[in-house]
């Protein structure tokens, strides 16, 4: 091996090969969407380092394929803890992860997970990694090793704004976080994007031609005299009273505003954080990130089709907003909670607003996708191993004047919440043909739509095909499962 130039070193650091030597832990399929499809997108509820291990093998043996038949992720982001030795909860105190890793620990542990991502990712893939002020800085050192300086594309600034520092914190304000953007090698997606920038007709400086086509001007800078002849056949070419020929960009109308389309750059202050998104959007994680933010990234490193992958999944807003965009996904988390928001937000997409335009209903409902744990993992939600299993009480009953179902929740309580009652319930799902092993969803509803229903369900008899499983879940992600026959 050659001599390196430099090299990071710290107490604990294990060699890409030791790192490469992660095993793999066998998946079990605990819950599934019901249609059938060629791809399924894919939830592991496991710890990232052998739930990456266990997509990594899947690559090799050619289960993890973009549309175009690519083995890997076209694209890969992550939202890692910030290394702020804090726990973080839900909005109402639902245990979400601890941030307690610190120091040469921290920067270790997310070393070896690039290292396993890194492999992950198609020979024209790319990879975003998101972090704040605190260990960023480390983190680029660590990526200049792992993925070479040569492949580092952006410093990406998210300035979302809207928090000020303290008056006596004797610093400037922190209003932004870092997003790092490599490349595995050679060639990578890159799809350049434009915003639309709306001012007032009346008063904003831009002049009109003699068609009546708004437009502003700039110099012409490194434009050729033959490039500017052409351009001038386009009618692109102003000439100022003074004789210097400027360039014409044209800007869009929109009533009695103009849009003037820019190209993003690596400055993101157009997009506000979480602090700041509508109810419909909001999950009650800490640290959810917007779809907006998510949106633009793939949109940037991805084309429809291509696999978008994220070990710290959070909240499910990479996942989301791949499902949106007509991406295939997969996404890693451990907890409880997580999981939980993720397969809620998946289950309930058809009724959130389109990215596209958000004046439309998005209309379709989520593709296929299969929840999988490691075994030790599995059980988790599916017993009460851990002591939180919600209680509940129900009437089944069948309406022989309508053929219906009938499914009427009349108490529910979750063990520990400190909550009354229903304000505990996030959700019911019904599998009509339970096989005992995996869950597949065929009727979803949230806590809002049973309220709506006075917490009752119905569907027609002939649904049912076999033992119905009924899932009730809390706020925490705890549930409580019903097999039986209804008819």
């Amino acid at each position: 091996m050659g001599h390196k130039e430099y090299e990071l070193t710290y107490k604990d650091k294990a060699s890409v090969g030791e790192v490469l030597s992660t095993a793999a832990k066998p998946l079990a399929a605990l819950k599934s969407s019901r249609e059938e499809s060629t791809w399924r997108n894919i939830l592991i509820t496991a710890e990232n380092l052998h739930g990456l291990a266990s997509l990594i093998e899947m690559k090799k043996q050619g289960k993890l394929l973009c549309a175009d038949g690519s083995p890997g992720a076209r694209l890969i982001y992550i939202d890692p803890p910030f290394s702020t030795r804090l726990e973080f909860k839900g909005k109402k105190s639902q245990k979400a992860y601890k941030d307690k890793t610190v120091g040469a620990e921290f920067v270790e542990s997310l070393r070896r997970r690039l290292i396993l991502l890194k492999e992950l990712l198609t020979d024209d893939g790319s990879i975003f990694v998101h972090l704040d002020w605190k260990k960023a800085h480390y983190i680029k050192v660590v990526m200049d090793e792992v993925f070479g300086e040569e492949n580092f594309l952006n410093d990406i600034v998210w300035s979302y704004g809207g928090r000020g520092a303290k008056h006596i914190a004797g610093q400037f304000s922190r209003n932004h976080d870092i997003i790092l953007w490599y490349k595995r090698g050679g060639r990578h997606i890159f799809n350049q994007l434009t915003v639309g920038r709306r001012v007032a007709k009346k008063g904003s400086g831009f002049k009109q031609d003699e068609s009546g086509r708004w437009f502003k001007t700039s110099p012409r800078g490194d434009y050729t005299d033959e490039s500017m002849e052409a351009l001038e056949k386009e009618g692109r070419v102003y000439t100022t009273r003074n004789g210097t020929m400027r360039v014409k960009y044209f800007l869009r109308e929109d009533g009695e505003h103009l849009v003037e389309d820019k190209l993003v750059g690596d400055v993101w202050d157009d997009i506000p954080d979480a602090m700041h998104l509508s109810e419909t959007e909001k999950t009650g994680y800490p640290t959810q990130k917007p779809e907006a933010l998510l949106e633009r990234v793939i949109r940037a490193a991805s084309n429809p089709g291509d696999i978008v992958l994220d070990c710290f999944a959070g909240a499910g807003t990479a996942l989301v907003a791949a499902e949106k965009l007509g991406r295939r996904w997969a996404g890693i988390d451990s907890g409880t909670l997580a999981g939980h928001t993720i397969e809620k937000r998946l289950l309930t997409i058809a009724s959130t607003k389109s990215l596209d335009d958000p004046k439309k209903k998005y209309g379709k409902a989520c593709r296929p996708f299969d929840v999988l744990g490691t075994l030790e993992h599995s059980g988790e939600n599916c017993c009460d191993a851990h002591g939180h299993t919600p209680s509940v009480k129900c009437r089944y009953d069948i309406d022989d004047a309508s053929g219906e179902c009938v499914v009427k929740i009349e108490r529910f309580s979750s063990p520990g919440s400190g909550l009354k009652g229903m304000e505990a319930l996030s959700s019911v799902a019904i599998d009509f043909c339970f096989d005992g092993e995996t869950m597949k969803t065929d009727l979803f509803a949230t806590a809002a739509e049973l309220e709506a229903k006075g917490y009752e369900l119905r569907f027609p008899l002939e649904s049912i095909k076999g033992e119905v499983l009924i899932v009730f879940t809390d706020i925490f992600g705890h549930e409580k499962w019903f097999v039986g026959e209804l008819a």
